[in-house]
């Protein structure tokens, strides 16, 4: 039951994660992502001083440098706060993402080179919104690429362009979203090559 009263919940925690894409003059694009996670009360810790109600117990950044063909050409992660001092030490592993391309399969790679004691959670989560940023920033310049080549999208020669299509109820192929945008892919998917 959601309750809107404010006398009767208590704020304990706040994150915010940041992402912001750019476009860069050399072509490529640079998504910078940051999380923070504010407590909205002391949390008691045996081995190091309590983190204090309005505290950061973690501040984290990842950059990741990525091309238009999705692949990641650099990446750097930066550990402002966090509770414990080996946490900084993770941080130039995250150079392991370099060479990798975002789409099918991104998520498995980074389970093998960063989950778990390999990296850093709150790192290793913000890569998924990193690749959402990056498409986000990127698509329209995809699109009007794309655009350049044929008005159909059928015949566009990057198909992943069009990886919107059916991944959410919006963009469903037989929606109205895709009807009106992109005619020739809606319908029941044989007109989508």
């Amino acid at each position: 039951m959601l309750d809107d009263q404010e006398e009767c919940k208590e704020l304990v925690h706040t994150r915010q994660i940041i992402c912001r894409g750019y476009r860069r003059k050399d072509g490529l694009w640079q998504i910078e992502a940051s999380v923070a996670d504010e407590k909205g009360q002391t949390v008691a810790f045996k081995s190091r001083p309590d983190v204090l109600a309005g505290e950061l117990i973690h501040h984290l950044s990842l950059c990741v440098v990525i091309d238009d063909d999705y692949q990641i050409r650099d990446a750097a992660a930066k550990t402002m706060t966090a509770p414990w001092p080996m946490c900084t030490d993770i941080a130039g592993d995250y150079r392991k993402l370099i060479g990798l391309r975002i789409g099918p399969g991104f998520t498995r790679a980074v389970r093998e080179l960063l989950g778990g004691t390999l990296g850093c959670t709150h790192l290793t989560d913000l890569l998924g919104q990193i690749g959402n940023t990056y498409m986000q920033a990127s698509w329209p310049d995809r699109v009007a690429r794309q655009r350049l080549e044929s008005e159909d999208p059928r015949q566009w020669p990057d198909t992943r362009t069009l990886s919107f299509v059916d991944a959410c109820h919006a963009w469903r192929k037989d929606g109205p979203v895709l009807a009106a945008e992109y005619p020739q892919l809606a319908g029941d998917g044989k007109a989508v090559a």
